[in-house]
């Protein structure tokens, strides 16, 4: 019998619509999960072709990450594994038990054991982890002042991933264990399988301490093969995926593996990476060349790819996001020029995130000057640095350094700006551009200040008069700089004319002049445009009278009635009881200045 031309329609379009409907994956609960249980997990050992391995369920212990956190304990089997062991970069690999996601495969168990056991993380926590909407916990970023020293930002990086990665606690809850009561035991030596860190383009000594302040035994990356293929529509389950800290010249970053795909989320790791909470890091595709077997830790040796969506959690039990567009990352262009060889041109982008986009800027700024100019030894750099700052605003300064550690001091100087400003507590700042040329010359640039007079033996009080300094260039001759600085005209006492490079103000004014805290971004701001440079001579007139502080400036000649009635507000001023500055000029040098002096003086009031 014929069926009805419209029944056939009717059949053909329902058959197309079950083909072409996204199949759902069905997931398997804790509660369901029995010791003897097996199944298959799936991951990429090299290339792009997903692999599968044997899972054997050893049991269930509750809260043993956290209250309701579970694991699974279970014993993996299969390809590389028997030689293996757990492998980093492997960390999210789906498991399957009756076609059932189970979770992903997320701890270690012990050091050098001899089967590869792992903990799985159940699927459920994970997407409850990514999907919540928990705010960011306020010590993420470690307290730092700016500018920092590399031991400082090392630290600071090693402190972050130390959160991440720390094991499971000595003493946890495992009441009511699902399988051997021995299991408990296993507890205290479980950790994070942990992300295979990937870093290129890096010198061998940071590649080395980027390593150990990420707690990776990182090799570096894998030079980017060229892609002939056809860019795969969207993650597997099994397949790398990474997160990108640094891209472009320099490469920095971990790779893991996906667990769950659901239309456009992503899930993956079973772990966190840094543990950031709600974050914006570029998620990119990934390549695994190959498994470096260890005794110690195998890992995947892995790099980064393009850029295919966005990580926004970074939570205890996963990491996740979206494909689609990447996030907005700060572009930084550097540019490096020396008599030497022709100029070298980097470009990389960083992360946005309040503690670590000024670590990395830092360190791959770092990274550029270590690889083309000397670190030790004669040596000076000229600084133009410019970072747009978007509605904020732009912070631009030029700056000299010289001598040994004149890399450091370089690369802190520019970075500063991004490490007192992201972290700020009064609100977001979103840095889009930092621009940097630095000139390097293999010679000591530098000037000392010698003398310093003023043209008269008693200047007036609301006159003008001329502060002349003689300084020496460094194996050189002597030159004059004048200086013409305008006296209060209400003043009383004696008077302190402070002529000094950059490093003694800071330090006298952190001592004795008590600066003000700002008590808004705008005054932070307007701090960070004030910050002393070394290419400065710095001119002040000090008075030990009590001042206001207003808005992050000293008022030390304000009217009595005035002063009383603006300290009577103590949320907006404050009285300024130290040496107050009743003077402030400077003045623009062609290199390094170092040195003070001071000029004792006693103005004429006389009319």
């Amino acid at each position: 019998m014929r069926l009805p031309l419209f029944s056939l329609a009717l059949a053909v379009a329902l058959a197309v619509s079950l083909v072409a409907a996204p199949q759902v994956t069905r997931t398997m609960p804790v509660e369901e999960i029995r010791p003897g249980m097996t199944g298959v997990g799936r991951t990429v050992y090299a290339g792009s072709d997903l692999e599968e391995f044997r899972v054997t369920i050893l049991g269930v212990m509750p809260n043993i990450v956290g209250p309701r956190r579970n694991l699974i304990l279970a014993r993996l089997e299969g390809g590389p594994l028997a030689n293996t062991g757990v492998i980093q970069g492997m960390s999210g690999s789906p498991v399957y038990v009756d076609g059932r996601l189970v979770g992903a495969v997320s701890y270690s168990l012990g050091t050098f054991p001899k089967e590869p056991i792992a903990g799985i993380t159940p699927i459920a926590e994970m997407i409850e982890d990514i999907e919540s909407r928990a705010p960011r916990s306020a010590s993420a970023a470690p307290p730092m002042t700016w500018p920092a020293t590399p031991a400082q930002v090392f630290d600071a990086i090693a402190t972050i991933a130390r959160r991440a990665a720390a094991p499971l606690g000595a003493t946890p809850s495992v009441t009511g264990i699902v399988g051997p009561a021995a299991i408990a035991e296993f507890a205290p030596r479980l950790r994070p399988i942990g992300a295979a860190i990937t870093i290129g383009g890096f010198t061998p000594d940071l590649t080395t301490r980027l390593g150990d302040a990420l707690q990776s035994s990182t090799p570096q990356a894998p030079a980017r093969e060229a892609d002939t293929t056809t860019p795969r529509p969207t993650l597997r389950p099994g397949d790398p995926v990474g997160m990108s800290l640094v891209r472009g010249d320099f490469e920095m970053g971990a790779t893991g593996t996906v667990t769950h795909v659901d239309g456009d989320r992503v899930y993956a790791f079973g772990h966190p990476f840094l543990n950031l909470g709600p974050t914006q890091v570029a998620m990119t595709e990934a390549h695994v060349v190959t498994v470096l077997p260890s005794l110690d830790s195998s890992m995947k040796i892995a790099s980064l790819g393009r850029v295919i969506g966005t990580v926004t959690q970074d939570r205890a039990t996963a990491v996740g996001g979206r494909l689609g567009a990447g996030p907005t990352e700060l572009r930084v262009q550097m540019t490096l020029r020396s008599a030497a060889s022709a100029p070298q041109t980097f470009e990389f982008f960083v992360l946005h995130d309040p503690a670590l986009t000024p670590l990395f800027t830092y360190a791959s700024l770092l990274n550029a000057l270590a690889a083309w100019e000397r670190q030790m030894g004669v040596l000076s750099l000229s600084v133009h640095a410019s970072l747009s700052l978007g509605p904020d605003g732009t912070i631009e300064f030029r700056d000299e350094f010289s001598g040994d550690g004149a890399l450091a001091s370089a690369a802190s100087a520019v970075a500063s700006p991004l490490g007192t400003l992201m972290p700020n507590p009064f609100g977001p700042i979103t840095p889009e551009a930092l621009t940097v040329e630095i000139d390097t010359s293999e010679v000591e640039r530098y000037a000392t200040i010698e003398r310093a007079w003023l043209d008269t033996v008693r200047p007036r009080a609301g006159g003008t008069c001329t502060v002349s300094v003689q300084l020496r260039d460094y194996r050189g001759g002597t030159r004059v700089v004048e200086i013409p600085v305008t006296m209060p005209s209400r003043t009383g006492g004696p008077l302190t004319l402070l002529v000094s490079d950059g490093s003694t103000l800071q330090g006298l004014e952190r001592r004795e002049l008590q600066p003000a805290t700002p008590t808004s971004l705008a005054g932070l701001l307007a701090r960070e445009r004030q910050v002393r440079r070394n290419n400065r001579l710095y001119v002040r007139l000090l008075d030990d009278a009590t001042g206001t502080v207003l808005g992050g400036n000293v008022l030390p000649t304000l009217p009595a009635s005035v002063q009383s009635a603006v300290q009577a507000d103590a949320s907006t001023a404050r009285a300024a009881v130290s040496r107050a500055v009743v003077g402030a000029w400077e003045a623009p040098f062609d290199r390094l200045v170092r040195g003070s002096r001071e000029i004792a003086i006693t103005l004429d009031t006389t009319r």
